[in-house]
């Protein structure tokens, strides 16, 4: 956001009528409309359903905030899915990256950037889970932790979770249960079991009572599909495609135990949690387990396209994974893509922000709590760190869940009023960057809380 754009009030001004501190969608969207109608003449179908519906169109953007082409302000709680974890436009990180620019931008070669990103990443991976090899999308990762599997294991099965999110490509879109119709057949040796979602538990059960029903059903589950080949269980320590769901504390302790019982290994899809989302450097450290395998992206790039693998160095020397490009990736490591880690976990590091994930998310749910009681359409709010989400349900008694279009015409109020945000099934799903602060926390709690307890079941 420029120094002009601030001063001048064309990011909209505090008096604006219906404006809740100047944000909202306060102007008319003419030069808005007019754009998203000449981009869609080549931008193919397929984009996510928020894109779609919001048919927001950015002209500036500045830590949490984002201005559209007609001066409209809004929060971005969005982030990109947990993307935006250093805030839009970070100085530091914007400079890194410029600079890099003039230097070698193409080639997984040796480089300053990537040495820069070996130790900034040092101390910040977990214990001696040291190891990391870069690619540049999710799936892309999630694909080549499935390939380091088979490669420590020796076998081919994999098992996944109701409502997790792994990937569109063919081996993580096998884990990815709910996502697949019409896109079959699927390769064999992937099979699913119900995640640990206590707010839609398919046993009827309520934890700490239930024992972990869900975990001795995935054991059963094994033993009943398994050729006795299961390479490893696949699972995020909080579903967010499902509304981040957050497992009861254990819930990864007793998958692990599962896993090694299957002499399996245990990867942690992190892509979304890792690099402090969740108030720790990667959510797993909230248990006392250790998982073989992690798959990283979003937040470690600050907005740069980069994704990677952690595991242990004797589980990284395994073959074929550990041959001579047999876990290679065309942009992997290219100096631009280091500089981004680099920076960012600089950034992560000298600001404290895990720390500051950590107490703004627990403001924020303290904050939103009882909208279950207050607001007509929230059944369950919950969240770990800044990864929170705001279940919407048409009978709170039941939790059945809001229709799809009024989760969408809610979702849209919400953009009306200066607040953007993530869709999760029936879900509101908010990641706001990891400096984020309480004023901005406050502000954007205020506008939902007010949207929340104002809107009725109409919509």
């Amino acid at each position: 956001m420029t120094d002009h754009e601030r001063g001048s009030g064309l990011a909209g001004d505090d008096d604006v009528p219906g404006a809740w501190h100047g944000f909202g969608m306060v102007r008319p969207r003419v030069r808005s409309e007019a754009h998203w109608t000449e981009e869609q003449e080549v931008i193919g179908p397929g984009l996510q359903a928020v894109m779609l519906l919001s048919r927001l169109c950015v002209a500036d953007a500045d830590g949490p905030e984002i201005v559209d082409l007609d001066g409209n302000r809004i929060i971005d709680f969005q982030g990109a899915g947990g993307v935006n974890s250093i805030g839009h436009a970070e100085p530091r990180f914007t400079a890194a990256l410029a600079e890099e620019l003039t230097r070698a931008t193409a080639g997984a070669f040796g480089s300053p950037a990537r040495l820069d990103m070996v130790r900034a990443l040092r101390d910040f991976l977990p214990g001696d889970l040291d190891m990391i090899q870069l690619y540049s999308g999710g799936t892309e990762a999630v694909e080549a932790a499935l390939r380091l599997a088979k490669s420590v294991t020796g076998k081919h099965e994999f098992l996944s979770f109701w409502g997790g999110f792994h990937g569109k490509t063919m081996g993580s879109l096998a884990l990815t249960a709910g996502a697949r119709s019409g896109l079959g057949p699927l390769p064999p040796g992937y099979f699913s079991a119900p995640y640990a979602n206590c707010y839609h538990c398919p046993f009827k059960l309520r934890a700490p009572d239930c024992g972990f029903a869900c975990v001795e059903h995935a054991r059963d589950v094994i033993k009943e599909n398994s050729t006795g080949a299961l390479a490893a269980i696949v699972v995020e320590p909080v579903q967010g495609r499902s509304g981040n769901v957050v497992p009861p504390p254990g819930y990864l302790t007793a998958l692990g135990e599962v896993a090694r019982e299957f002499d399996a290994l245990l990867i942690a899809d992190e892509m979304m949690t890792g690099f402090g989302r969740t108030g720790a450097a990667f959510a797993h450290q909230h248990e006392k387990v250790r998982p073989d395998v992690l798959t990283v992206g979003k937040g470690m790039g600050g907005g740069y396209p980069v994704t990677g693998v952690i595991a242990a160095e004797q589980t990284m020397a395994a073959a074929p994974f550990s041959e001579p490009s047999a876990s290679s990736s065309s942009f992997g490591a290219f100096p631009m893509a280091c500089r981004a880690v680099a920076s960012t976990t600089a950034i992560l590091t000298e600001d404290k922000l895990v720390g500051n994930a950590a107490v703004r998310g627990r403001e924020m749910l303290d904050q939103l709590a009882d909208l279950t009681e207050l607001a007509p359409l929230v059944g369950d709010v919950r969240g770990a760190g800044l990864a929170l989400g705001i279940e919407l349900v048409v009978d709170k008694r039941t939790h059945e869940p809001a229709p799809k279009s009024l989760v969408q015409r809610v979702y849209l109020k919400l953009l009306e009023a200066g607040v953007l945000v993530m869709l999760g099934g029936n879900t509101l799903r908010l990641y706001p960057p990891l400096n984020v602060d309480r004023t901005q926390t406050e502000t954007a709690v205020g506008i939902l809380r007010e949207t929340l307890i104002g809107i009725g079941r109409e919509g």
